[in-house]
């Protein structure tokens, strides 16, 4: 006897095996749950940066226009996120006017916007949060015992979306650690600078976004991908790498090289791993390679000139200065913040972006919080870092001479 095994039943969630963003499979999830939850007017997703304690707005989907873009806070000032945190259980809130006159930005925004109800969701990867999923609706008292059990499955279907994602992201980003450890490359550049750096690359792009169309999802991935950067420095020699005094023009034309190196180094790592038709290829690899372009033209690989410059790599190019400006090096001590700052301002005449430092620049108490964070290793001097107490102040001039960039 014949077996029939034809099945004309749809696969509904098919949509998410598409190569789409985050962003564009949260949409479609939200079409789903309006079949079911027609109540549901957003879902909101944000991921948290435990390191710095700080909780990003990073994906939506809403009715309307997006209440929170290029929104961060810390979570323990999130007193009621922080406290799902340490329960770790979700948050029903049938009737936001409780919320009413609350000082917290987020919820003064979610309440202009019409939303009057909320369910709450915390993502979880091998028991460390990574964020938070949010369902809103325009109407009070709306969630019932029957939705929020479906919901919690489309949370979970939503935290497993993003654990992908940031899986990707860590796959990468260790691969790319690993390969400077064998290579024995030990720049100082690594550790503090790389988060610092990270989150001033983060600080930029979240006040440039809208004018460059960048959606939170990208302005995370600029922050996930600014610390690699460098990462064509592993082809350089060692001689060269930990020269404590100015390079050669012969050095220079080697050291120059660390972009394009940067650019093929990235592109074979993610067809190694299976990720190089990941969206985020064209992104890491202009961090790579044009980290070291001048807007005037002066700059190389290339020479690209002002918007020539992709703006990933404008922002990146501004955070790593200051950085290193305000870093002692072997060649210089700290500069303070001030300092930097004035220096930025002559740099962006002709080095750097004018309205990427502009923006930067109105973050003070950001990065000075930062910096407090993430300080270099005081104790543990390298022969760089001691070669630099015993050396001089030095001008800026001198700085981009000695400067092994």
């Amino acid at each position: 006897m014949a077996i029939n095994i034809d099945c004309d039943h749809p696969d509904l969630l098919n949509e998410l095996n598409r190569k789409n963003t985050v962003s564009e499979k949260i949409t479609f999830l939200h079409r789903v749950v309006h079949q079911h939850c027609d109540f549901i007017h957003r879902i909101g997703v944000t991921v948290y940066d435990a390191k710095a304690d700080s909780l990003k707005t990073f994906a939506h989907s809403s009715d309307g226009n997006n209440p929170l873009p290029y929104y961060q806070c810390r979570l323990r000032e999130a007193k009621s996120l922080y406290r799902i945190y340490l329960e770790g259980k979700p948050r029903l809130i049938n009737d936001l006017a409780v919320l009413d006159g609350g000082s917290r930005e987020h919820t003064k925004r979610i309440n202009h916007h019409g939303y009057r109800s909320s369910y709450t969701v915390p993502m979880y990867q091998d028991e460390r949060l990574t964020g938070f999923v949010f369902f809103n609706s325009r109407f009070s008292d709306c969630f019932q015992e029957g939705s929020l059990a479906y919901l919690d499955m489309i949370a979970r279907l939503i935290s497993l979306l993003i654990s992908v994602e940031l899986n990707q992201v860590n796959t990468l980003r260790g691969a790319l650690k690993t390969a400077a450890c064998l290579s024995s490359h030990k720049d100082p550049e690594t550790g503090a600078h790389l988060e610092r750096m990270a989150r001033f690359s983060r600080l930029i792009a979240n006040d440039i976004a809208a004018d460059f169309g960048l959606n939170d999802e990208l302005v995370e991935a600029i922050f996930w991908f600014a610390p690699m950067h460098d990462v064509g420095k592993i082809t350089i020699p060692d001689h060269i790498i930990r020269k404590p005094a100015a390079l050669t023009p012969e050095e220079f034309e080697v050291m120059k090289t660390h972009t394009t190196h940067g650019r093929r180094i990235i592109n074979t790592m993610m067809e190694n791993f299976n990720l190089d038709d990941s969206r985020f290829v064209t992104m890491i690899g202009n961090i790579a390679e044009f980290h070291h372009e001048n807007i005037d033209g002066s700059g190389y690989p290339k020479g690209l000139k002002g918007d020539d410059i992709p703006i990933e790599a404008r922002i990146v190019a501004v955070a790593d200065v200051f950085d290193a400006l305000t870093s002692q090096r072997a060649y210089k001590p700290a500069w303070s913040n001030e300092e930097a700052f004035a220096e930025l301002r002559k740099l962006a005449t002709w080095k750097l972006d004018p309205k990427c430092v502009a923006v930067f620049m109105k973050n003070k108490e950001k990065i000075r919080e930062i910096q407090e964070i993430f300080q270099d290793e005081q104790n543990q001097k390298t022969p760089r870092q001691a070669l630099a107490e015993s050396s001089r102040a030095i001008s800026a001039d001198s700085f981009w001479m000695l400067a092994p960039q």
